[in-house]
Formats: structure tokens, C-alpha cells, sequence
């Protein structure tokens, strides 16, 4: 309802300070500064300015930070409505993207609907910067830290591991298995996501064995689709294996994983819950077809 410049413009005034902000935000400080400085360009006025003590907002920015509270909260106000209405017609949206595809839930949903043929299902485009429309009620995903992913509720469904992925004309790519060892001196493309404990242990090991890190922040299409003509390597999860055109991800021989699973708005509505409940009983007790969807790593 509301864009990411006015939440971290709030998450400035709040803390006080950018570094305070983008540690809640989950975000670099320099990522905070981009988003004040394009959000003060939109305006074409000046909002914070800082100072030994953190910051100090203008008149205006101490304007736009009481009335954006009233904003924000008539927008949770108006979201909140919109899921009273899916409830009523038991409709379900899903949020869809290059990275947040329906890897499982099309099939969980096509064995739910079998018995629940009056309950809807509704898919919503998640765009390229990774803005989820406020009707969305789940999306399937990696569990990986970025900040969206803090506001709502996550079902595990596995752990997804890290691996390589290489050109066709790599010669890596011809590997079934990949040590950090036999990537010494390689350079690596990473994405940045400091929410991630795993994702930092990662580069961690990659740089005890002198891989090079080329970090760029949280993915693009550009960089996805790109990456395959350059002859990069990536570091992504396995997952990953159906979007990657022209590419082949191999397997690493660390431990490193994230979680896998289907995220949810907090308080769901009763339409959604149910559908949830069914997924959790799908993977602890199986179904009556004895048909568990699983991903391939394959």
C-alpha cells in the first residue's frame, strides 16, 4: 500500500539513525541512504539531515513522518478488508515471480481443490523489485532473510542446499560435484542478504578458501538472465535449477542450506488457514494417495 522509500524514511525516524534503521530493516546503511535520497528527489524537498548524534528531521520531513504514520495505517486498515472479502468469497492469491514460482503448491492446491472445489485460487504478480501486492495471501519461497520476509509467517517444507551454478561452457560444468577447494582462486557472483546467518557462513568459507566474492544486492532478472552469457559463476540455491536458462547448478560438498517453504500473511483468514492446515498434514502424515510433492534437485 505504501512504498519501501516511506517505510525506511519511518524506520529512520523511529531509530535515529541510518545505521540503526538498516539493522532492522535488514539492509545495508548505504541501501538506507539510497532510499532517503531517492525519496527526498521524488519530493524535491530536503527530509533528514544528519549529524553527529544520528539525524535531525526538517520541517517537512517532520511533516511527511506524522502524516505517513496516518497513511500506513489506513493502508494495514484497507489490506485488512481485502482479506475479509477474499475470506467471504474463499478466494486464495498467490504471489508469483521468476524467484517465487509454485515449485509445490500447484500440486498441493490441485489435491486440496479435489475436496474443496468451492474454495478459489487467484495468482498476483510479484514484480521485478520484489513488491508483493498487498492482496497476497502466500508465496512460496527460500526462506532467506530479506526484509518482506520478517513481517510475515513461514510453514518449512525442506532445506534447499547451495550450489554452483556454470555456463554450458564452463568446464565446471561438467562436474557432478563441486568442492570449496576445487573452487580456489574461481570468482564467484553472490547475492548480499545480511538477514541470513547461513548466507554469511557461506561467504565465510568461500573466503577461507580463497574464493572471490563478486556480491551484488538481492537478485535481478537482468543479473539472472545475463549471468549465463558471461560465463560467471553464481552461488545459488539448487532450487533455482528451473530458471537459470543455459546454465547447470551443481552441487557442493558443504552442509550450507536454507529452508524452503510456504510463507503467510500474520493473520490469516479462515479460508487460508484451512489450506495451511492441509499442507502441514500433507508432509507430517501423508495423504490418502500416498502423493507427497517434493522438489527436484535433479
Amino acid at each position: 500500500m505504501y512504498s519501501t522509500q516511506i517505510k525506511t524514511f519511518l524506520t529512520v525516524c523511529e531509530k535515529g539513525s541510518f545505521n540503526r534503521a538498516a539493522a532492522e530493516l535488514y539492509i545495508t546503511p548505504s541501501a538506507v541512504l539510497q532510499q532517503i535520497n531517492a525519496l527526498e528527489k521524488r519530493l524535491s524537498v530536503q527530509l533528514v539531515v544528519r549529524n553527529r548524534g544520528g539525524i535531525e528531521l526538517t520541517p517537512a520531513g517532520e511533516y511527511l513522518n506524522k502524516e505517513a504514520l496516518t497513511w500506513v495505517r489506513r493502508g494495514d486498515a484497507l489490506m485488512e478488508e481485502v482479506r475479509y472479502i477474499a475470506e467471504k468469497e474463499s478466494i486464495i492469491s498467490i504471489g508469483t515471480s521468476l524467484l517465487e514460482k509454485c515449485r509445490l503448491l500447484y500440486e498441493l492446491w490441485m489435491l486440496y481443490s479435489a475436496q474443496n472445489d468451492h474454495v478459489k485460487i487467484n495468482m498476483v504478480s510479484i514484480d521485478a523489485d520484489h513488491h508483493i501486492p498487498p492482496k497476497t495471501d502466500l508465496v512460496e519461497s527460500i526462506n532467506s532473510g530479506v526484509p518482506w520476509m520478517k513481517e510475515w509467517e513461514f510453514i518449512k517444507i525442506c532445506d534447499v542446499p547451495f550450489g554452483i551454478a556454470a555456463s554450458e561452457r564452463n568446464p565446471l560444468s561438467g562436474r557432478k560435484i563441486l568442492s570449496p577447494e576445487e573452487l580456489r582462486g574461481e570468482t564467484v557472483l553472490c547475492f548480499r542478504d545480511e538477514g541470513s546467518d547461513i548466507i554469511q557462513e557461506v561467504f565465510g568459507c568461500m573466503r577461507e578458501h580463497d574464493i572471490k566474492l563478486d556480491i551484488h544486492d538481492y537478485p535481478s532478472n537482468a543479473i539472472l538472465w545475463g549471468s549465463g552469457f558471461k560465463d560467471q559463476l553464481l552461488l545459488v540455491p539448487m532450487c533455482w535449477n528451473d530458471i537459470l536458462a543455459g546454465m547447470k547448478i551443481i552441487p557442493c560438498t558443504w552442509s550450507y542450506s536454507l529452508p524452503y517453504g510456504i510463507f503467510y500473511r500474520k493473520n490469516p483468514s479462515t479460508t487460508v488457514r484451512d489450506f495451511l492446515s492441509f499442507i502441514s498434514r500433507t508432509y507430517e502424515d501423508g495423504n490418502e494417495h500416498g502423493i507427497v510433492p517434493v522438489l527436484d534437485f535433479g
